[in-house]
């Protein structure tokens, strides 16, 4: 489906909210890591990631699990958290009963302002996965399996049905960018940071239905919808939508070179 490309106002970003507008450097740590939070809301933050977030073995993750869920909007029973996460904006996300947070990932909810970032139950979030809601929202359902170094970028919306299943380093959504910068005499406040050079557009939200399952390194563009039961394969890029029950595959070939034979032994 075509859409025409909605623009974002530059105030949407986090750049305007860092340099816009005299900010010291620790309102904009804040701004970064807490959103337009209270101080203490900022300390809390820092004080469990600094005693418990790098704590290795059992007494680290039964720490988190007792003490992570204080940071979030709202957090269910049983939820584990491994180690070196970065959590920003958490105030913005919800997370289900039992989910599974591995070591080094990144849950970022600030788009979610309006409506919450969404872990559903049982979600895996395998290690170095990224939940980054930048603008629009991130809604992931229940029972998906986002397989290791996976990147999910919102700017008009990134959400995923029930028991979908990502390969490892699969990229989902983003937005696009216009052709034509924007006239100099309007990005002349752009230095201090009150707006980008580039229109950034979006088209609309990426849409993954239920029970979907990608190969590894899936691309999916802006303003694409996978229907439910498909299954696409690994390297592919999603520039169109695709219906339900559909078995997607890159368009590739294999180069067959003849082996030389082993040299005979003496």
């Amino acid at each position: 489906m075509t859409r025409e490309p909605e623009e974002f106002a530059s105030a949407q970003f986090i750049r305007a909210r860092l340099y816009g507008g005299d900010t010291s450097t620790v309102r904009r740590y804040r701004e970064l890591v807490v959103g337009p939070g209270s101080t203490w809301r900022l300390l809390w933050h820092e004080l469990l990631t600094t005693l418990v977030g790098e704590l290795p073995g059992a007494i680290g993750l039964a720490l988190r699990r007792v003490l992570y869920p204080t940071l979030f909007r709202k957090c269910g029973r049983g939820v584990v958290f491994g180690k070196s996460l970065v959590i920003r904006n958490a105030q913005n996300i919800e997370i289900g009963d039992g989910v599974l947070v591995d070591d080094f990932c990144l849950l970022e909810g600030r788009g979610g302002a309006e409506e919450p970032v969404t872990i559903g139950d049982r979600v895996i979030l395998n290690r170095g996965v990224v939940v980054q809601a930048k603008i629009g929202t991130i809604r992931i359902g229940e029972d998906c399996d986002i397989g290791a170094g996976c990147t999910l970028v919102s700017q008009g919306g990134v959400h995923l049905g029930r028991r979908v299943s990502l390969g490892g380093n699969c990229d989902i959504g983003g937005g696009v960018f216009s052709t034509e910068a924007i006239d100099p005499a309007d990005a002349a406040g752009d230095a201090a940071g009150d707006g980008p050079k580039h229109r950034k557009l979006t088209r609309g939200a990426v849409r993954i239905g239920d029970d979907t399952v990608t190969g590894m390194g899936v691309l999916v563009l802006d303003n694409v919808t996978i229907g439910s039961g498909c299954i696409v394969g690994g390297g592919a890029v999603v520039r169109e939508s695709i219906p339900d029950g559909t078995v997607a595959t890159p368009h590739q070939r294999l180069i067959l070179l003849p082996r030389e034979p082993a040299p005979t032994p003496r």
